[in-house]
């Protein structure tokens, strides 16, 4: 933990010098402060310098710099730099840079400076295949650069193609094996090539059970597949199982970080590209209509409410306990639907888990209901003075608290048994759930038994 704090202040504290040197004019020993830096510090600087400093900078860095440090911008960021550069430059800086990035750049580009760019570029014969594919699939992810060798080479001949090549590839760990088509054969690791007699063929060598994955697969599915097996990358097959890139775990570390980004987002009915800093005008176009439909919604739970006026103007006490009774609810059904959806996320939870989830939520429920309704209808004794007051307190509470775990179990269970994501506003769902039935047991059970309380 040192080691990581000692670097984040120790790249804050550059940013605050190149700052101050730009200020004074001094751009040379900006730029000699900034090339002290790792690529990822550098570009957490870069990222974090306003339009006019950054423009000073860009032109006086090298481009094999910038196409490092391309790699480790965020996106926004990322968005921002590119188009200070004019397309000459660009295209000198993505052909340094690795295939999938100069991909991912491309794709963020308008089309008509993405071709013109394209068209300067020249590893365009690497990179424009990979535009075929959408963003988050492992297509998209995926990168050019693997070494596939035949199978009815020899080792020395295998290791001589590796001397001659010398191949860029970001994994030399996993050497994979194709026939004359390219279709993939199977997987021989650096390890096995280097101990293995000279003579041997790679066919007898190679492990043939490999795994694999499509070109249309999503990013989430090939994320959970290295994480399940534990591996440093994946081969990306097309339809007809010829090897077309790979994806390692590195490129899959934004993945996980987007994912969970995405569903937390998507929960309360965000759109993952929003950001605290995004204009006003993007935030009213992004996040007024879901939270018109948490308007829309919130007027069944006052309608509710106005069912029972009556039941209420003789007993002002229901009020006091309508949003402690539809607050714990909807507080215990949240803490079910993030369970589940990160379980159905990770492949922990599947739609068939749904009877043994719900008798465990019913188990929870029953034991959690009792001690806050206890707790709850006692304190509506002490307040009230009446013992069905308390008891209708208990009812209340105890039957939200365990319908509240049923409905965070099987909301997300739903949209994902309907095939849409279910992180999609769920929590909204759900408190409109445990409001009108808090609602409707508080009161109802008040309007049942008011000769008793009033």
């Amino acid at each position: 933990m040192a080691d990581d704090a000692f670097e984040v202040s120790s790249s804050d504290a550059t940013l605050i010098e190149i700052e101050r040197l730009l200020e004074q004019g001094r751009l040379d020993q900006a730029l000699a402060s900034l090339e002290e830096l790792h690529p990822a510090d550098k570009a957490l600087v870069i990222a974090e310098l306003d339009a006019e400093r950054r423009t000073l900078l860009l032109p006086r860095i090298p481009h094999e710099a910038i196409a490092e440090i391309l790699g480790y911008l965020e996106e926004e960021p990322r968005r921002e730099i590119v188009a200070q550069l004019d397309p000459a430059a660009l295209a000198a800086i993505l052909d340094q840079t690795d295939r999938d990035v100069a991909a991912d750049v491309l794709r963020e580009l308008p089309p008509e400076r993405a071709t013109a760019v394209l068209g300067s570029l020249r590893t365009a014969a690497d990179v424009a295949p990979l535009l075929r594919y959408p963003d988050q699939t492992a297509g998209g992810r995926m990168t050019t650069d693997y070494v596939a060798l035949h199978r009815l080479w020899t080792v020395e001949e295998a290791l001589a193609y590796l001397r001659q090549k010398r191949p860029a590839a970001e994994q030399v760990f996993y050497l994979y094996v194709v026939d004359d088509e390219h279709r993939l054969e199977g997987v021989v690791s650096l390890r096995q090539l280097v101990v293995a007699e000279p003579s041997e063929r790679i066919a007898d060598l190679m492990e043939p059970e490999v795994l694999s994955v499509q070109t249309s697969d999503d990013q989430e599915e090939v994320a959970r597949r290295i994480a399940h097996y534990n591996l440093i990358a994946l081969p990306v097959v097309d339809e007809g199982r010829h090897l077309v890139g790979v994806v390692s775990v590195d490129d899959l570390m934004d993945v996980a970080q987007e994912e969970a980004t995405e569903d937390m987002y998507r929960m309360v009915g965000i759109e993952a590209q929003e950001t605290v800093l995004s204009p006003v005008s993007e935030s009213l176009r992004r996040r007024v209509p879901w939270l018109l439909v948490n308007l829309m919604t919130a007027f069944l739970a006052a309608l509710t409410v106005s069912a029972f006026q009556d039941t209420i103007g003789r007993v002002a006490l229901l009020a006091a306990f309508m949003p402690v009774v539809a607050g714990h609810g909807g507080n215990t059904g949240t803490q079910v639907t993030t369970l589940i959806v990160r379980g159905l996320a990770l492949d922990e939870v599947r739609v068939s888990d749904v009877f043994d989830i719900i008798r465990k939520e019913l188990a929870f429920g029953l034991v959690h209901g009792s001690l806050v309704g206890l707790l709850s209808g006692t304190m509506a004794i002490v307040l009230g003075g009446n013992g069905w007051l308390g008891l209708i307190v208990f009812v209340a509470m105890l039957g939200n608290v365990m319908l509240a775990g049923i409905a965070g179990s099987l909301i997300p269970l739903m949209m994902r048994r309907l095939r849409i994501d279910p992180a999609l506003a769920s929590a909204i769902w759900l408190t409109t759930f445990t409001d009108v039935l808090g609602f409707l047991l508080l009161l109802g059970l008040g309007a049942i038994l008011i000769g008793r309380i009033a």
